[in-house]
Formats: structure tokens, sequence, C-alpha cells
């Protein structure tokens, strides 16, 4: 049997004035939307369609509705581009005008908060190729979360964290992303100042005097 939409899923975790819209686009179009573990490297992806699977988005559970609704319409842009123009570079300016013709029906306060609107309008100027990836959006986002974990940004240096099953320690910040030294291979690694982190047991290294 074919996969499909869970659609009660999917509405509890979309603002229920964009339940309209995008019930709408999956009964027009042959896309699987599934809810997913939280994944620390991506917080939505969009497949193509083969033989055997019909194109597919996945967008993780763990964000809060308006964030997952962002990544929703982000990820359906990269379908409806491809539905479109098959090639096309994947942020490129063909995505962009997609990203920004399929936020249009949800840029209302009855979707989202002032602050959310605000940043999103800003965000759609120029959008990047991740969420992730414009901070201001993400800082604005966060504020709904249930129990938000701390960005790498809010940390003081050389505060010990855990970031993607590894230990780090924060290093200095160097142009966009912060040096961070990795102590279960030693590696040095570079890490987005809105990286969301764990703190087990808040530990500072202090240099030696």
């Amino acid at each position: 049997m074919p996969p499909t939409t869970d659609i009660l899923r999917l509405r509890a975790h979309i603002p229920s004035a964009a339940y309209v819209v995008v019930l709408n686009w999956l009964r027009r179009n042959p896309v699987v939307v599934r809810v997913s573990k939280p994944r620390t490297t991506k917080l939505g992806d969009y497949r193509t369609g083969t033989r055997t699977q019909p194109h597919r988005i996945s967008v993780n559970e763990d964000l809060n509705k308006y964030a997952f609704l962002v990544v929703l319409v982000h990820e359906f842009a990269h379908y409806s581009t491809f539905q479109k123009f098959r090639r096309h570079q994947p942020h490129g300016k063909e995505w962009k005008a997609e990203y920004k013709r399929l936020m249009r029906p949800f840029l209302s306060r009855e979707v989202f908060p002032a602050d959310v609107l605000h940043a999103l309008e800003h965000h759609l100027l120029d959008a990047p190729s991740s969420s992730c990836t414009d901070h201001g959006l993400m800082r604005v986002l966060r504020r709904y979360d249930r129990t938000p974990r701390p960005f790498l940004e809010e940390l003081h240096e050389n505060t010990i964290f855990r970031f993607n099953q590894r230990i780090f320690v924060k290093g200095p910040r160097l142009r966009t992303r912060y040096k961070c030294r990795c102590l279960n291979d030693r590696r040095i690694y570079f890490i987005d100042p809105t990286a969301e982190v764990h703190l087990d047991q808040p530990m500072i290294i202090r240099r030696a005097s």
C-alpha cells in the first residue's frame, strides 16, 4: 500500500488558520508529508518521486507550529519548483519565487504572531537556502518553543556543550561561525551561532593563569 499523509497528525503541528490551505495543496498534488523524528542535521527535506515512491516531504516533529509551517512551505516550494522547471538551482531564483508565492497565503496575523510575521517578511526579501541560516528568523521562532534549548551564541566562551551527540568546547567567533573544539576526536569544528545545543551540566573551562 503506498504511503499517505497522516492528515490529523499534520494538522496538530501547524497553526489552525493554515490548515485549509495546506489541505488544498495535498489534495491537488501527489505529495506525502511525514512528521519526522527530530534530526539535528536538518529541520526538513524534500525527495522527488520515483516509479515506486511518491514525492515526499518530511518535517521534524519537535518544531513549534510556526517553525513547522515555515519549513513545510520551504520544502513544498522545492516540489513546486521541480514540477515547473525540472532543472534548476536548488535555492535559485525559481525556487525563491515559488517560496514567496506559496508563503503569501500565510502572511497574516491569523496565522503568525506579529513578531514572526515581521521576521518572515524580511526573510522573504532574499530567502536563504535554509531557515536555519536566517538567524533573525530563528531567534524569533524560538520564542514559541515550549522548552527552548540555548543557542551556541548565548554560551560563554570555553563552555562545554553537546551537539550532534558530541562534546565540544566553545571557542571564539570567526566571521559567521564559532570555532569549537570537539573533545571526542580533538578536531576543530565551525558551528553556526544559532545551533541549538545541550547543557547537561553547564561548565566553563578556565584558562590556566
